[in-house]
């Protein structure tokens, strides 16, 4: 029996960092998913499911840029791009950053 150091001394190892997951479609797929979150239907947890399942990652410091944009609900900005000639959809959080905070008062 090898022992298991040996194994894994062969291998070789890649890290890979992706920076969110977003769902595939434009921004009212994702503008849907948020609005129906709480939607127990079968056909909306079967959407959902589906959505879930298809998401993909952005590689970090990929290119893209914003097609379209849309606003949930409750108030949370959508962007969609094009990657690897797939329309995803996401948080504008997840392109742009998180939007500053006012700075409290002293």
């Amino acid at each position: 029996m090898k022992h298991a150091s040996a194994a894994i001394g062969a291998l070789a190892i890649t890290i890979i960092l992706y920076s969110f997951a977003g769902l595939r479609g434009a921004v009212d797929t994702c503008k849907w998913f948020d609005d129906n979150i709480t939607d127990r239907s079968i056909s909306a947890l079967t959407h959902q499911t589906d959505l879930l399942y298809n998401r993909i990652a952005l590689p970090a410091d990929a290119d893209v840029t914003a097609r379209g944009t849309a606003v949930t609900e409750q108030g949370e900005q959508l962007v969609d791009f094009n990657l690897h000639n797939a329309t995803i959809c996401t948080a504008a959080e997840a392109l742009y950053g998180p939007t500053p905070s006012p700075s409290p008062s002293p």
